[in-house]
């Protein structure tokens, strides 16, 4: 079973490993715990949905930026220049090593 994610929407701007996240972005893939300190922060807003509580989008549905910010929220190296396939493969066993 994945790690539950949240999506968010930056209320100010903010660095996470380098990459400056701009106010009123929205991001998705954001694992609960780094979500819950980002909002307790007052960085971002949980983002609603009307499926709220659902699995998070497939990986291969989320566009490359979106991967490299979840890739990024998982502490993976080099994300930045990884390609949508890399992204993805990285991210499945960064998921499957926390189970």
């Amino acid at each position: 079973m994945s790690k539950k994610t949240v999506s968010l929407k930056c209320t100010s701007a903010f660095m996470v490993k380098g990459e400056m996240i701009t106010k009123g972005k929205i991001v998705h893939g954001v694992p609960e715990s780094d979500a819950l300190n980002l909002i307790r922060r007052g960085k971002a807003v949980k983002v609603e949905s009307e499926d709220d509580g659902a699995e998070a989008p497939a990986l291969k549905d989320l566009n490359v930026a979106e991967l490299r910010d979840t890739a990024e929220a998982y502490g993976i190296e080099g994300a930045a220049n990884m390609k949508k396939a890399d992204l993805i493969e990285a991210i499945e066993k960064a998921e499957s090593e926390e189970d």
